[in-house]
């Protein structure tokens, strides 16, 4: 029984690692980058220098 919940734990685990990946995949052929959901420094900054050029 413990090795059934192991091997199912391993399969969500990897599953969700794929998901990620193909997500990663399919956003970089767009033109986009994989932290385009997070508003991280350089996003922010980009932002801020399109709003106020110089």
């Amino acid at each position: 029984m413990g090795l059934l919940i192991n091997i199912f734990v391993l399969a969500l685990i990897f599953g969700f690692a794929g998901y990620q990946i193909y997500r990663a995949v399919k956003r970089s052929k767009q033109g986009k980058c994989a932290a385009c959901d997070y508003d991280c420094e350089a996003k922010k900054m980009l932002n801020q220098s399109k709003k106020h050029p110089v």
